[in-house]
C-alpha cells in the first residue's frame, strides 16, 4: 500500500511539473516574441488555461497533503469530480471543435499536446485510480455546472465589448442567435452527460 502511495505521489508530481512548465514556458515565449512583458495575463481568459490551472492547484495540494488523509478527503469527492469534469471537457471540446482549425508549430505544438491532451488524460487516469473512497451524490451535478455557466457568461460579455468571443463556437455574431443558442445548449448538454457519467461510475465503484 505504501509503495502504491509513493507511485501516485511521483505520478502527480510529474503531471503538475509538466503542466506548469508548459504554461509558464508558453507565457514566457509569448512575452519575449511580442516584447510585451505582461501579455501572458491574457491567457487567463481561456478555458484551457483555467482548467489546467485548476487541476494543477489540486495536484499541488494533493502532493503537499499526501500524508494527511483528512486533508486529502476535503479536496476529493465533489471538488475533484468537478475538476475532472472540467478538464475532460477541455479535452473533448478541443478534439471535436478546434483541432481541425488549429495547426501550431514549435513550442506551441508541444503546449497544445500537453494542455489539451496529456494533462486531461493523465488527470482522468488519476481520478480512475484514486477516486473510489468517497461516494458521489447526484446533487453534485448542478453545482458542477456553475463554473461552466459563469464562463459562458464571461465569454458573452467579453465578446460583446471586445468583439472577441474567445472561441468560434461561442461567437454569436458568426452563429446568429439560433445557432448560438444551439451551440450553448449542446455544450451544456455534453457537460451534464459527462458529469452524470462520472457520478454514475463513482457510485458503482463505491457501492459498498
Amino acid at each position: 500500500m505504501k509503495n502504491i502511495s509513493i507511485i501516485i505521489l511521483v505520478y502527480r508530481i510529474c503531471v503538475v511539473v509538466l503542466t506548469l512548465f508548459t504554461i509558464v514556458a508558453g507565457w514566457s515565449i509569448s512575452a519575449i516574441e511580442s516584447e510585451i512583458p505582461f501579455i501572458w495575463l491574457s491567457g487567463f481568459k481561456y478555458y484551457t488555461i483555467q482548467t489546467n490551472l485548476m487541476v494543477s492547484a489540486w495536484l499541488i495540494l494533493a502532493i503537499v497533503w499526501y500524508k494527511k488523509p483528512e486533508a486529502l478527503k476535503k479536496i476529493s469527492g465533489s471538488l475533484k469530480g468537478a475538476f475532472t469534469l472540467y478538464i475532460t471537457t477541455t479535452f473533448i471540446f478541443f478534439a471535436i471543435l478546434l483541432q481541425g482549425l488549429y495547426h501550431p508549430t514549435g513550442f506551441a505544438w508541444f503546449s497544445n499536446i500537453v494542455l489539451h491532451y496529456l494533462t486531461p488524460i493523465l488527470f482522468i487516469v488519476d481520478w480512475l485510480l484514486t477516486e473510489t473512497k468517497i461516494k458521489y451524490k447526484w446533487k453534485y451535478l448542478p453545482y458542477w455546472t456553475i463554473y461552466p455557466l459563469c464562463y459562458l457568461l464571461f465569454s458573452f460579455i467579453h465578446g460583446t465589448f471586445t468583439g472577441d468571443y474567445l472561441y468560434h463556437f461561442l461567437n454569436i455574431n458568426y452563429l446568429g442567435i439560433a445557432g448560438y443558442a444551439l451551440s450553448v445548449s449542446l455544450l451544456i448538454g455534453v457537460g451534464l452527460v459527462l458529469g452524470s457519467l462520472y457520478i454514475g461510475i463513482n457510485r458503482i465503484r463505491t457501492k459498498s
